[in-house]
């Protein structure tokens, strides 16, 4: 699977260089919010982790309204003294609403950096927001990404050391979704 992004992002770069009077490039910065949602048995609990996010993108303008814009962030979270290191790497349709608005929506592939037995190591989710352009060049940005996925893997176990009892996994679902407020810069 990781084959598979680097070939699509391989691909959109050489978009890029075919399509360049029609594409910007820019750096994005800001807070990310890391959310775990997990379901058992008709019970569900979630859990989130904050940190802060730093990406480039590329937008390829193809009409007067509508532009593919993927970027590739990396992402730092933290609580509660444990933190985790993830790379998003959306790949939205932007329709330009008005001059000033723009609303996002597209997947989203993320891929967390550190190693954590019986957890899949890549996602996919579906990534909705809005975008405002103070100017040609600068912008806020409001997104939540919605985890599709489950992240545990089937054939996980947990041994708990202080009771040993193994619990099996095939029946909990844990998805990853995240909430991000930030700013870009295109140049």
């Amino acid at each position: 699977m990781m084959k598979k992004i680097v070939l699509y992002v391989s691909f959109i770069l050489t978009l890029a260089k075919l399509n360049a009077q029609n594409t910007t490039f820019g750096v994005t910065i800001g807070y990310n919010s890391f959310i775990a949602s997990v379901k058992f048995d008709g019970a569900s609990a979630t859990s989130s982790a904050s940190g802060g996010y730093l990406g480039v993108f590329a937008e390829f303008q193809t009409s007067e309204k509508f532009s593919v814009q993927p970027e590739l962030q990396y992402v730092h979270s933290s609580k509660d003294g444990e933190s985790g290191s993830t790379l998003l790497l959306p790949v939205l349709g932007k329709y330009r609403a008005s001059n000033e608005f723009s609303l996002l929506f597209g997947p989203q592939f993320d891929y967390l950096l550190e190693d954590s037995e019986g957890i899949n190591k890549l996602g996919i989710g579906l990534s909705a927001g809005l975008n405002y352009d103070f100017s040609k060049k600068l912008f806020a940005s409001l997104r939540y990404s919605l985890g599709l996925n489950n992240r545990l893997e089937e054939s996980a176990i947990i041994f708990d050391e202080s009771d040993p009892v193994i619990f099996d996994l095939g029946e909990i679902k844990t998805k990853l979704n995240f909430f991000q407020v930030g700013i870009g810069y295109r140049f």
